[in-house]
């Protein structure tokens, strides 16, 4: 009896500090931007509780260079128009490095690659149609449900990278050229990964890229007031209703909490309800002016084996971006001025083949690019967990709904394969 008196009263205590939203959403990237602007779409409630806008869209002090996302392919539809163009990224304009030898991607050792390049090709431009045909359906759809329903994509999820490469005698071509290319994707020996992130991360090689500048100003338009420049110190996720308290001491309720933040900190926040998740994989760079030793001048990117670990790109404004496994800054440049030195523990999560589920209880959701990375997916995975939050509200009795109507996935792929 004591007890219950004693928590009554922390109760009434506690209650004129709460405040209630509808829906909240934590986290401002990519994912919880897709998340808001379908709830804006469907005239929901929300409140974003978000340090900052944008997410792994990190850039430099003058928003000038991008530090996390880099570049956006032409058919990234959802987030172009979010994003200024920048010079389109072209390979062709870089040195490649192995044993100390330089060359270029277009070259007579490039030759004997050929066959080779062929078949990675033609298997990169299948994979991109199954790929696709999961993007146009995946606002309605979970990644679990659409990856496990297509074949192949199910098939490569769970392939290692280093047997397909294997088996379809890519080894030389990786060795000389595509290996240096995803270690600049992964930050990590590629053989490492699964054949689906391979695949994924190697479409850029059939489909133009481009830099880009985040436009923060179009990404939040129509719901600048729905913003609150916090993070989150703790969940409660017992009882009907979640409860979030900010790290500068707000306190709110809610029928609907989205987690929008990478998976380490959405685990952590979510406790009991934590997913099981891949491997990460930690980011350490420069951002630096200075001036390159004269075996990686004259070209705008410089692209290292894994076994190095590199990738050292001339920005437009005459800086430089260095990524790397082992700080080996003084190898490459005779003289820099640091810019920025920063290291993110972790960045991306690619060891493994887990697959979140992306409504862990009733009202919770899990707003991610964790299971197909990239800021386009990123952004469709928040409009799909917008879809949940239309659907509970709909079956909970909730007013002004508009959901989209899912139908089964694997019907759905067909459709759009065929």
């Amino acid at each position: 009896m004591t007890q219950m008196l004693l928590e009554a009263c922390a109760s009434k205590l506690e209650a004129p500090h709460s405040e209630f939203c509808e829906t909240i959403i934590v986290g401002g990237g990519m994912s919880g931007l897709g998340c808001a602007h379908r709830l804006l779409e469907n005239s929901q409630s929300f409140l974003m509780i978000s340090p900052e806008i944008g997410g792994r869209v990190r850039t430099s002090p003058d928003g000038r260079v991008n530090y996390g996302a880099y570049y956006v392919t032409a058919d990234y539809e959802h987030t172009l128009p979010l994003v200024q163009l920048g010079p389109r990224v072209r390979l062709t304009d870089a040195w490649f490095h192995r044993n100390d030898q330089r060359y270029r991607l277009i070259s007579p050792r490039a030759l004997k690659h050929l066959p080779a390049a062929l078949r990675f090709q033609h298997d990169l431009r299948m994979f991109r149609k199954h790929f696709n045909a999961m993007n146009a359906v995946a606002e309605n759809h979970s990644r679990r449900e659409l990856i496990t329903a297509d074949p192949l994509l199910r098939a490569t999820y769970h392939q290692s990278a280093a047997e397909y490469i294997r088996s379809r005698r890519l080894e030389g071509l990786f060795s000389d050229y595509i290996d240096h290319l995803l270690w600049a994707s992964f930050f990590h020996d590629p053989y490492q990964v699964s054949t689906f992130f391979l695949l994924a991360a190697s479409l850029p090689l059939i489909v133009p890229m481009y830099t880009f500048e985040f436009d923060s100003s179009i990404a939040t338009a129509g719901f600048e007031d729905k913003i609150l420049k916090d993070s989150i110190a703790r969940i409660d996720i017992h009882g009907r209703q979640p409860r979030v308290v900010t790290k500068r001491g707000r306190v709110f309720r809610c029928n609907n909490l989205v987690m929008a933040t990478p998976m380490d900190i959405t685990n952590r926040l979510l406790g009991t309800l934590a997913q099981p998740i891949r491997g990460g994989i930690d980011v350490s760079f420069y951002h630096v002016r200075g001036k390159l030793k004269a075996n990686y001048e004259g070209k705008t990117r410089n692209f290292f084996p894994s076994e190095e670990g590199a990738i050292i790109s001339r920005e437009a404004d005459g800086s430089f971006l260095y990524f790397y496994q082992q700080d080996q800054i003084q190898k490459y440049f005779d003289s820099y001025e640091v810019i920025t030195h920063d290291r993110w523990h972790p960045a991306l999560f690619f060891h493994g083949s887990a697959l979140l589920n992306s409504q862990p209880s009733p009202n919770i959701f899990i707003a991610s690019d964790h299971d197909v990375p990239s800021i386009e997916n990123a952004y469709i995975n928040g409009r799909y967990a917008a879809a949940l939050v239309l659907r509970h509200n709909l079956n909970s009795g909730s007013k002004s709904l508009h959901p989209s109507s899912p139908t089964r996935a694997p019907q759905m792929l067909e459709q759009v394969i065929c």
